[in-house]
């Protein structure tokens, strides 16, 4: 009975050890990360999509795209740019270092 209370404590001991370690910070974070970044779209958010997606084809389809001026133009190819850097900006954040990932 001694023996086993002892291994319990050590037990104990070591599991609060193991909580506060660098390892269990970084697998709280990616649990939150996970759970934001990965949980299903919700109806409200398909919807917009769909309602954003039903106005890029009616822009392409009625060549709405023949009237944007060269500054329009400039922007929107500005704009798209930007989202493309802050996803690769993203990604390295996400891996926690520039090339690669830790294996």
């Amino acid at each position: 009975m001694k023996h086993r209370e002892e291994i319990l404590e050590l037990i104990k001991e070591k599991y609060s050890k193991a909580l506060q370690s660098r390892f269990a910070d970084k697998m709280r974070t990616a649990k939150g990360f996970y759970r934001l970044e990965m949980s299903p779209p919700k109806v409200d958010e398909i919807k917009r999509l769909q309602e954003d997606l039903a106005l890029v084809k009616d822009f392409i389809k009625n060549k709405c795209y023949n009237q944007i001026t060269v500054k329009q133009a400039w922007l929107l190819f500005l704009v798209g740019l930007e989202i493309g850097l802050w996803f690769f900006l993203g990604e390295t954040i996400g891996k926690f270092h520039i090339v690669g990932y830790k294996v």
